[in-house]
């Protein structure tokens, strides 16, 4: 039997906007993507470049407050300037393949709890950015991210 990996944690430095994974690896808001890259390359599950400037890399095999989460890295002109992620939670109803509102919801309340109980975090301005978990209507999903100054 092939063993898999344990999902590496990340999480956000409350006073710098940054992500640590297990807690060592530090990925600053405005870091250049060149410099990142080759740092997460193991993650990486795709890179999307929108020939506009903007670049994304797609991080999988990760976890969010001890759940499995996705991480997206967005670059702008190659310096940091946003993420997205999100988390799957054990109980998540599907109904035609897509998660309910009901679940959609249950993933927003956890995150928030995550960012505010475990890294001292409330969703809004922070002093180096904005960061959001919210129902997103228009794609209806859970919308967690940051957005850099």
């Amino acid at each position: 039997m092939i063993a898999t990996p344990s999902p590496i944690a990340f999480s956000i430095d409350r006073d710098t906007g940054g992500f640590r994974f297990d807690g060592a690896l530090v990925i600053e808001p405005g870091a250049c993507s060149i410099e990142v890259e080759p740092r997460v390359q193991a993650l990486i599950m795709r890179a999307r470049d929108h020939g506009n400037g903007y670049r994304w890399l797609d991080l999988a095999g990760l976890s969010f407050g001890g759940r499995p989460a996705w991480l997206s890295l967005g670059f702008h002109d190659g310096a940091l300037v946003r993420a997205s992620w999100n988390v799957r939670l054990d109980e998540v109803e599907l109904q035609d393949g897509w998660p309910t509102r009901e679940a959609i919801d249950a993933e927003i309340a956890f995150v928030r709890r995550i960012l505010t109980e475990e890294m001292g975090i409330v969703p809004g301005a922070q002093p180096w950015g904005e960061v959001w978990s919210h129902f997103d209507a228009k794609g209806f999903l859970a919308a967690n991210g940051i957005r850099y100054r």
